[in-house]
């Protein structure tokens, strides 16, 4: 059988093939191989931004943990010098690289704009003595952050603006540098836009500072109505034993000349018909109307512990009852009104207690806030300053920086006081401090550019008779206000009274009540390494995180 053989082909492939087959591989190739660096490159670069809002991150936690002021400072004085620890502590556990000015240092500072560049801010410097108007920082410290007063911008194209700057600041892997940026003027929403418009934001209003009224940072001294019964009994019952003294030696001097005991026996019914003898002491009530009370308060530093005391003085000497007679007064005691000064044998129209501690500081609190509450009394009708029946000393000679509120109580059982009674009513208050322990020797040169350490906030001085006009109360003139400065010897130096002490002491209300800045726009950016030094330049912004700042309830 004829059959046909099929012969198998042996050809290969041909060129233009292979061509084919080698420009489809290299395009898929370079495909492929493009998507593995852009793949790396955005992986790269999301590890970047990952760490970088890590970085912004903590770094908003912790400026919103903190006081506004607290943030200035820990910017301004990075190191704790009684702690030794960071401010900002989130960089604790680096604090040796904090502005060492080494390689690896790390630099926080606060720094002001200027135009489109950044520039340092000027902290204070001891050359400056009291004139701090050269300070463009945003705290003024002149113990390197022991203590220190907030310094708000108020005018100019940075008011209501801060900036603080971070650089070198170690991620996972990265370092950044960072850009703190707080806006509570134009531009936050939160200030009116122009001078012209009717549109007022949240940081246009007056408000109160509110303090945190807890027991470790403040310390409170209430009076009662009546400082001390037992005392007025006491004065009263020596007031009884000297007046009975006091009617039978004028009843011997009365009789002394009678020649004979018939006589004796007329003068005597003759001198009791005309002067009973005292038999019943005077009302402890009546006399504590008319009695001077001077309240010492201490404020003492030693040792890191703050200690606050208390005593006062009770005198009666000025009292006379109304419609008595010569043994029914107070000016017959051997003292002659001068027992406050010293003490004097056999006096009775005085009482003096003892120093009680009504505040001591824990290991890990500081005072901030002395709150002193008492019932004033009305009774005083003289404006004579040195008849004044209500006097406060308050001795801060450590120079321990602190707000004092002073505050009268209104007594609502018997609806006191009347707006008579307020009008009437006249007081001293007095602040010691030693200047010369803070090399403050001129201080009275210029006291518009002295700050005493003390702050003192009360309603002294307004009309508190009606208890619904508590926003549009009065002001009168009750206070009679004395700076005191003490040598470093404890001897009193020179002062300054009324308006100048207001001025010095940083007078305010109780509700410390001011135009401030209470809400912010916080920003936080973080940048490439390096940013810092070209001026923050845009593209090399990797990422940034932004809240608002609220700093409704403060304390400065």
């Amino acid at each position: 059988m004829d059959r046909k053989k099929r012969k198998k082909s042996n050809a290969g492939m041909s060129l233009l093939e292979v061509i084919v087959a080698v420009s489809i591989f290299s395009i898929t190739a370079a495909v492929l191989l493009q998507s593995f660096v852009t793949s790396q490159r955005i992986n790269k670069k999301s590890n970047l931004y990952l760490e970088a809002t890590t970085v912004a991150q903590n770094i908003m936690e912790e400026i919103k943990s903190k006081d506004f002021e607290d943030v200035s400072l820990a910017f301004n004085y990075p190191i704790n010098f009684l702690t030794g620890q960071a401010r900002l502590s989130f960089l604790d556990s680096e604090r040796d690289r904090i502005n060492t000015e080494t390689e690896n240092s790390i630099g926080v500072k606060e720094i002001i704009k200027d135009g489109s560049d950044y520039k340092d801010v000027r902290l204070y410097n001891t050359l400056d003595g009291e004139d701090t108007s050269k300070v463009t920082a945003s705290v003024i410290s002149k113990d390197e952050g022991k203590s220190y007063e907030f310094n708000p911008r108020k005018t100019g194209n940075n008011a209501s603006k801060y900036y603080f700057e971070l650089t070198n600041v170690q991620g996972n892997h990265e370092t950044f540098d960072a850009l703190v940026e707080f806006n509570g003027g134009e531009g936050s929403g939160y200030k009116k836009k122009t001078l012209t418009n009717n549109e007022e934001g949240k940081n246009d209003y007056l408000a109160p500072n509110i303090a945190k009224l807890d027991t470790k940072t403040n310390a409170f001294l209430i009076m009662g109505k009546n400082w001390d019964k037992k005392a007025m009994e006491f004065i009263a019952n020596g007031q009884l034993q000297a007046a009975q003294k006091l009617w039978d030696e004028d009843l011997a001097d009365y009789i002394k000349n009678a020649t004979s005991e018939e006589e004796k026996q007329k003068l005597t019914e003759e001198f009791t018909s005309q002067h009973s003898r005292p038999a019943e002491k005077l009302s402890p009530e009546d006399i504590y109307k008319q009695t001077r009370r001077t309240l010492y308060v201490k404020i003492e530093e030693s040792g890191g512990t703050i200690k606050a005391d208390a005593k006062y003085i009770l005198n009666a000497y000025n009292y006379v009852k109304e419609g008595g007679n010569k043994y029914e007064r107070m000016d017959i005691c051997p003292c002659k009104g001068k027992s406050e000064e010293k003490d004097i044998k056999g006096c009775f129209c005085t009482y003096k207690s003892e120093y009680l501690t009504f505040y001591s500081s824990e290991a890990d609190s500081k005072l901030k806030n002395l709150y002193i509450f008492y019932y004033p009394n009305y009774e005083n009708k003289v404006k004579n300053s040195t008849k004044n029946l209500d006097n406060i000393i308050i001795e801060n000679v450590d120079n321990y920086p602190v707000n004092v509120y002073v505050t009268k109580q209104r007594d609502e059982e018997n609806n006191i006081p009347t707006s008579s009674q307020e009008n009437f009513y006249r007081m001293s208050l007095t602040i010691k401090e030693c200047p010369d322990k803070l090399e403050h020797t001129n201080w009275n040169t210029n006291t518009s550019l002295y700050k005493a350490q003390t702050k003192l906030r009360t309603n002294l001085d307004y009309n508190i008779s009606d208890f619904e006009q508590i926003l549009t109360r009065p002001r009168i003139n009750q206070m009679q206000l004395t700076y005191q400065a003490v040598s470093d010897k404890g001897e009193n130096n020179r002062k300054k009274t009324g308006t100048a002490a207001k001025q010095i002491l940083s007078y305010n209300g109780l509700d410390d009540k001011i135009e401030t800045d209470r809400i912010y726009t916080a920003k936080v950016k973080v940048y490439k390494s390096g940013a810092a030094e070209k001026g923050f330049p845009e593209d090399e912004l990797v990422a940034s995180w932004t809240e608002r700042k609220k700093i409704d309830n403060r304390e400065r």
